[in-house]
C-alpha cells in the first residue's frame, strides 16, 4: 500500500484489503478492523490471544494482500 494520496483512495484500498482477508479469515472482523486502522496510521500492533484464533494467518494474508513483508515475533509472557 502506498502512503500518500487522498482519503478516498486509502479507504478504497483498505476495503479491497478487508474483502481479500475476509475470503480467508471468518469471524474476526473486529481484529481485522484494528489491523487496518494500524495500517492506515502506520502504527504497530501486538496481537495477543489464545491459540487457534488465526492471528498469524490473518496478518500473513493481510501482508500478502497489500504486497508487504510479513515478520512474526513470537514470545511467551511469563
Amino acid at each position: 500500500m502506498e502512503i500518500g494520496g487522498n482519503i478516498i483512495e486509502k479507504m478504497e484500498l483498505l476495503n479491497v484489503a478487508r474483502k481479500e482477508v475476509k475470503k480467508v479469515i471468518v469471524g474476526q472482523d473486529r481484529v481485522l478492523g484494528r489491523l487496518l486502522t494500524c495500517l492506515l496510521c502506520d502504527a504497530y500492533i501486538l496481537l495477543d490471544g489464545v491459540l487457534v484464533l488465526a492471528k498469524t494467518l490473518m496478518t500473513n494474508t493481510l501482508a500478502s494482500t497489500i504486497d508487504a513483508k510479513f515478520s512474526k515475533i513470537q514470545f511467551t509472557i511469563l
